[in-house]
């Protein structure tokens, strides 16, 4: 065994002597990575709880869905139902013009028919169903057995999904008719209605509207997989027909979905599957191994400091043999190494070289190195320096330090490194010293050095361009948060603020201010002057808010003409109210463009959030509501978003919920105010009032729920929901001995723009002069658009009048009139209320009267509260009366009798 290699063990040896112990370690990790492992599985616990939770809920959603939908369709064919139940014979005859408009409206039936006694009679459409007619229902045993306990409750059946000859799938719908035959309450047959299993699977959000596959296509929810077996049968389950089979094997949450006739079972679960992991787990982990790693570094930093006096006595020992080791390894590096050894007698002026020393400077062995030979291969150049470097040592200046270049018999160069030092031995100076061979070196260095300088010349040219590109990258970043026109944040650079406001809530307290700025005016000076003078008022209006607001606050432009402030912690409400009326003051200052002075203003709302963990996504919709509350109160001013208007917007939204669901209940219906002719006292017609029956506030008047409607886009339903009860009520009427002349209906302007409208009303059968259509003044003004006026054209075709409502209170001039050619106009109640004291409204009234006539237009008075008034309309020429002197707004019921007793003739 060699001395090093004993040298090494016994420093091994040592190190391992003085290693401190790992075991206190080791049993801290344990217990800790032992309670964080029973702390993730008690987390999955509750996950799971958590995650059957939503899963629950999410089916609950769609089970209500999937129950309103068949409820709709259910409703839907009651409709027919119904006429045959009143008069078998008139809904026969009118069965193909009803089934039409129902399959128009409920867009979910494949076919209708009707099947007296069970045996179908009459089917629509009846292109590609005429093999249908004559089909006996009861002789197929399905449908018979379960139709005999739901017809003796008049309850309707539901049967399927069956298969369709063009390979689609449908719901057979059924519902039972009942007659008075001779006073007689008797089962006349069925109406039956085909429903599409993926046209309804469709509408209550189970598939996408694009392809009918099924589970494949469930877009109920992304988190959940679902699917659907009839359990309408105890003992006799079906095999699912929606969704994978596979989820009714496993773990799911079910819910029962009851249709007429029978129930559907609704399995879930997770798309995921429930051993999904939770998405903290890692957090989990990482806070395990971060405790572990606090509690560990201690110990172990505590028994290195305990073991570090043995490592360093161990080491002293360790050196001292090591050195000695060295001592003997640099003898032998010296003796095999090719230094050459030199020395230079001062006194005897000789040289003395081993045999290294010739073979380096390239000369034979044996010659005398005299300081001429030594010069000889010496090269010139170097000869100062060396000699320079030799008297400085004898002088003892320093130590000899010196390089030269020998030149080698086969023309080469070597570079030869000389140390030495003066010595004095016996008496004699000598310098003394060796000499090796470092052309390699040199070579070595030339080369780095080469290569240092090229890469030098790299790196300048490399932070150049990373300059070039550090600023093109700070131009893109500040042109992707920045509005091009006027410099201010944009709106990706208002979400990134507010996400950053709302990180930093999460850790402290913070207050924040949002005032949502939209210009007033800004749309007409863009239209009138050109989008150059909009783009200029825009930038002026960039730097009114940047001199406003103080520093570190942030003004953005988030779309055309709307902008908006983030207010950081001055923001009482004190402040953003200072702030806003300076605003609204600043931007009232007119602007001149090429010589236009240009008029504007700003309505401001402000939202406010103090604390911590502040939604700020949602404090920028209320920062929106309170700017629609603004504009709605005058405009040119600001509001601040509060508990009343979020009891506003609570309040509207459950409206809009009951709306939704009484279109769905049918809860909306007619009162009927009677029209008299002023010259004969005769009923002439009736306008239709909507009314609302709420299930817990009664009757309800327009007032309560129309502004809520329009924002719905709900209008045009409720019209053509009045229109189909008002055209119900009328034949009841005729069939009772009470023949009304006409009835009045209201439309929307947003039904008029509908280009489906002239399409529905098809299918109505509406005769010549039977409804008219009341349209609101301001609706026409000169500008009507082509759609609006296209589908008057093709109503009027139908035979239905257009009066024009509230006139005198809109713009409408007498070229629209002549345009629009309307039946009638009906004079507003503000006009009429006060021409029995008033010569100024008297002579209004006579005016449009004589408008009306010398257009060949019919006048019709409304808000006729005396018989005062209706005798003065009367002399002033009016054809209709209408108001509260005769009668008030009436249901179905009230009106019939008013009608057949000829109430308004007393009163009158």
């Amino acid at each position: 065994m060699t001395q090093p290699t004993t040298i090494r063990r016994r420093l091994r040896t040592a190190a391992d002597w003085a290693r401190p112990s790992l075991l206190p370690a080791a049993i801290a990790a344990t217990v800790i990575f032992v309670a964080g492992h029973a702390y993730e599985k008690q987390d999955q616990r509750l996950y799971r709880n958590e995650l059957h939770a939503r899963v629950a809920n999410e089916l609950t959603l769609i089970s209500a869905r999937l129950e309103g939908e068949i409820d709709k369709s259910v409703s839907a064919l009651r409709g027919p139902a119904n006429m045959f139940a009143v008069s078998p014979p008139q809904a026969a005859s009118q069965f193909d013009v009803v089934a039409r408009k129902l399959m128009v409206q409920n867009v979910q039936f494949r076919r209708i028919s009707a099947a007296p006694d069970g045996v179908i009679a009459q089917t629509f459409p009846e292109m590609g169903n005429e093999r249908y007619k004559g089909t006996d229902l009861n002789r197929f045993r399905s449908f018979r057995v379960a139709a005999e306990t739901n017809r003796a409750f008049g309850r309707p059946l539901m049967l399927g999904p069956v298969q369709l000859p063009d390979g689609s799938r449908a719901f057979n719908l059924f519902i039972p008719v009942f007659g008075t035959d001779r006073g007689a309450f008797n089962f006349w047959g069925y109406i039956e209605g085909v429903i599409d299993e993926r046209r309804i699977y469709t509408d209550a959000g189970l598939v996408t509207p694009s392809d009918g596959r099924k589970s494949e296509q469930w877009r109920g929810s992304a988190t959940i997989s679902l699917s659907i077996r009839d359990v309408s049968v105890a003992g006799n389950v079906q095999d699912p027909f929606f969704g994978d089979p596979e989820v009714f094997n496993g773990d799911s949450v079910r819910r029962t979905v009851d249709f007429p006739g029978g129930n559907w079972e609704l399995a879930a679960v997770p798309a995921e599957g429930w051993e999904t992991p939770p998405g903290n787990t890692s957090q989990v982990r990482a806070l395990t191994a971060s405790a572990a790693l606090v509690i560990i570094l201690p110990i172990f930093i505590t028994g290195g400091l305990v073991s570090e006096r043995q490592r360093h006595l161990a080491g002293m020992k360790a050196r001292e043999t090591e050195i000695r080791a060295l001592s003997q390894r640099l003898d032998l590096a010296l003796e095999a190494s090719k230094t050459g050894i030199w020395e230079i007698s001062l006194n005897e002026q000789r040289r003395n070289w081993d045999r290294q020393m010739f073979r380096l400077h390239g000369l034979a062995e044996g010659a005398s190195p005299s300081d001429e030979l030594w010069r000889s291969v010496v090269h010139p150049d170097d000869l100062a320096a060396t000699d320079t470097a030799a008297m400085a040592a004898i002088h003892g200046q320093s130590g000899y330090f010196s390089q030269y270049r020998v030149f080698l018999p086969d023309g080469g160069i070597r570079h030869i490194r000389n140390v030495g030092s003066l010595l004095t031995i016996d008496g004699d100076e000598k310098l003394l010293g060796i000499s090796w061979d470092v052309t390699e070196d040199v070579l070595l260095n030339e080369r780095l050095k080469a290569a240092k300088e090229e890469s030098e010349r790299a790196k300048a040219l490399a932070d150049a361009k990373n300059t070039e590109l550090e600023l093109t990258k700070n131009r893109i970043e500040h042109n992707a948060l920045h509005d091009p026109l006027t410099g201010l944040g944009n709106r990706r650079k208002l979400d990134e603020h507010l996400s950053a406001v709302a990180i930093r809530s999460v850790a402290e307290e913070i207050r924040i201010g949002i005032l949502h700025i939209d210009l007033d005016r800004f749309k007409q000076i863009n239209d009138t002057l050109g989008h150059a003078a909009g783009d200029a008022l825009l930038v002026h209006v960039a730097r009114i808010l940047r001199e406003a607001v103080a520093p570190g606050d942030l003004v953005a432009r988030i779309g055309g003409d709307e902008f908006v402030i983030v207010v950081g912690d001055r923001n009482s409400r004190a402040y953003l109210s200072d702030l806003s009326q300076r605003v609204i003051e600043l931007m009232r200052q007119p602007v001149e463009y090429n010589g236009h002075m240009c008029r504007f203003g700003v309505s401001i709302g402000v939202a406010v959030g103090n604390g911590r963990r502040i939604d700020t996504r949602k404090l920028l919709v209320n920062a929106d509501i309170a700017l629609y509350r603004a504009k709605a109160q005058g405009r040119n001013r600001h509001e601040f978003f509060d508990a009343v208007i979020a009891a506003e917007i609570l309040r509207n939204k459950r409206t809009a919920d009951d709306i939704l669901s009484g279109i769905e209940n049918n809860e909306f219906i007619p009162y009927y105010q009677p029209q008299i002719c002023a010259r004969t006292l005769e009923l002439v017609g009736a306008e239709a009032l909507i009314r609302w029956r709420h299930p817990q506030s009664g009757i309800l008047a327009p007032a309560h729920f129309l502004a809520i409607a329009e924002d719905l886009n709900v209008m045009a339903t409720l019209d053509g929901i009045m229109l189909e009860k008002a055209l119900i009520d009328r034949s009841r009427w005729l069939a009772k001995g009470l023949p009304l002349p006409k009835i009045s209906v209201n439309v929307s302007a947003r039904r008029l723009r509908d280009e489906t409208l002239a399409d529905s009303l098809l299918g109505l059968s509406i005769l010549p002069g039977q409804i008219s259509f009341e349209l609101v003044e301001a609706i026409f003004l000169d500008e009507t658009d082509d759609i609006v006026l296209k589908n008057l054209e093709r109503i009027k075709e139908l035979g239905i009048d257009i009066e024009i409502d509230d006139f005198g209170t809109g713009h409408t001039s007498i070229v629209s009139l002549l345009k629009l050619r309307p039946k009638r106009l009906k004079i507003d109640r503000q006009l009429v209320a006060p021409i029995l004291s008033s010569r100024r409204e008297q002579a209004l009234v006579r005016s449009i009267i004589e408008i009306g006539r010398s257009l060949g237009i019919e006048i019709v008075a409304e808000g006729v509260e005396t018989m005062a008034h209706a005798e003065m309309l009367s002399a002033l020429g009016c054809d209709l009366l209408q108001g509260y002197a005769f009668a008030s707004p009436l249901s179905r019921e009230e009106f019939q009798s008013y009608a057949l007793e000829q109430r308004w003739k007393a009163a009158s």
